[in-house]
């Protein structure tokens, strides 16, 4: 019998759970679901004669280590800066780990030893980063098999709700780690255009969203993430003249969020001291302009920002809660976690609502004398048993489990899913599980 422990039973872990236990009937697994609420845990196994609950943090690492060397393989759902510590203990005990997080410099600094030992970290296993890999990877080396030549690669996701459950001004409500959201953009992002390299600061990157259209689903705009320049390497798109890794979001989201971050409002940096006294309105006027006599908030904002009272941004900040006169109660906390308290509160996902997760990947293309534009595209809808956010991340790692387990899948050290041997099988048995990719191949002029 091969043990398997998830470590993390939060809001993404329902489906790759869920995949592990309908699997361990035939596989003759044992699954070991680990949360620091051992309530928690129970409920992600749901009584499931193959499953056990248990009470975990890798604070405690006497029983961290002791936990991780009983098991074959580790699936590490927590937030993303603690994996390096479970990835010391799989070290240590020569077990396999699968995340759906980005290689740290740490993680990255472990290749050898884990080489060594035999074993395997596959890392950026869910969704982005994971699935845009390998989907893109497949679109990649089938081109190339063709003998073709990539010019410009674009690729973008989003995680948002469903049409028929959108009915607020941001058209987003939150179905991943709020603290995410708010945070999201902070670090200058980096990509390829045209052959030069571009720097887009944080103060600017919402400023400038790219404006798209998506068959069936509307209009969406788009800001780059992170830095897309190392994915040149990754790819293997030595030569390539454009690369952007994007984040999507729907028509109007972007200039609304680069309001709050003109505004200040996103900032992490600092802790305003009497927060608890104050409402949201006393908070906001700390980062307006100052009031003209008989001027209200609403007209002191929109000043602030250089927009008129009646823009269609005023209207998704009033709605947000930052205009109103209610109590913060929260003390010593920083404006980002001020903010993240009226995001919570304001775009939670309702009983009945559901999220959307799309992915588009962009391709300009040579074959000989003729040129193609390839655009590729995924969206899926949550349901009732789990949302698209959760399948999607959890359904990767269950299906990685698996191959570590039952196939002849020779790789070891750390690793992302951009290989064959990997994407391939993953990706089928993702379309059998409905995460689908409709393609549009356009032959244009030279």
């Amino acid at each position: 019998m091969k043990k398997i422990l998830v470590l993390g039973a939060g809001r993404s872990s329902s489906a790759a759970i869920d995949y592990l236990l309908k699997n361990s009937v035939q596989y003759n697994w044992k699954i070991t679901v680990a949360d620091i609420d051992v309530k928690h845990a129970s409920e992600r196994i749901n009584n499931h004669p193959n499953g056990t609950a248990i009470s975990f943090t890798i604070d405690d690492e006497d029983r961290a280590s002791y936990i991780i060397s009983e098991q074959d393989i580790v699936v590490s759902m927590l937030p993303p800066h603690l994996h390096d510590r479970v990835a010391a203990h799989c070290l240590t005990h020569s077990k396999h780990l699968v995340t759906a997080s980005y290689v740290s410099k740490k993680m990255h600094e472990l290749n050898d030893a884990a080489s060594k030992k035999g074993i395997l970290f596959m890392c950026e296993m869910g969704l982005d980063p994971g699935i845009d890999h390998m989907s893109a990877m497949q679109i990649i080396d089938e081109v190339k098999s063709k003998g073709g030549k990539i010019s410009s690669f674009k690729s973008s996701c989003g995680g948002l709700v469903a049409p028929a459950c959108d009915d607020n001004p941001w058209h987003y409500k939150i179905s991943w780690n709020p603290r995410n959201v708010v945070l999201a953009g902070q670090a200058t992002a980096q990509y390829l255009e045209h052959g030069i390299k571009k720097f887009k600061p944080y103060h600017r990157l919402f400023a400038d969203a790219e404006a798209i259209k998506i068959k069936g689903y509307g209009n969406f705009e788009l800001y780059p993430n992170r830095d897309s320049l190392s994915y040149i390497d990754t790819y293997k798109l030595n030569g390539i003249e454009t690369i952007i890794r994007a984040t999507l979001r729907k028509d109007g989201y972007c200039s609304a969020w680069n309001a709050l971050v003109q505004l200040g409002v996103t900032d992490d940096s600092y802790t305003i001291e009497v927060s608890d006294k104050m409402t949201y309105r006393d908070w906001l006027y700390g980062f307006l302009l100052p009031k003209k006599k008989d001027e209200d908030v609403v007209k002191t904002l929109a000043r602030t920002l250089g927009i008129k009272k009646d823009d269609k941004i005023i209207e998704r900040l009033k709605w947000l809660g930052i205009t109103d006169n209610k109590k913060i109660g929260a003390r010593t906390v920083t404006p980002a976690q001020i903010l993240q308290t009226l995001m919570e509160e304001k775009w939670v996902m309702k009983k009945n609502d559901r999220d959307m997760v799309v992915m588009l990947h962009e391709f300009e293309y040579t074959i000989g004398k003729k040129k193609f534009i390839h655009n590729s595209t995924m969206v899926l809808e949550g349901e009732k048993q789990h949302t698209a956010m959760a399948k999607t991340v959890g359904l990767p790692l269950g299906i990685m489990v698996k191959l570590i387990l039952t196939t002849d899948l020779k790789l070891k050290g750390v690793h992302i899913p951009v290989m064959k041997e990997v994407y391939e099988p993953a990706l089928k048995e993702l379309k059998e599980l409905g995460v689908v990719f409709n393609e549009t191949i356009k032959q244009v002029n030279k």
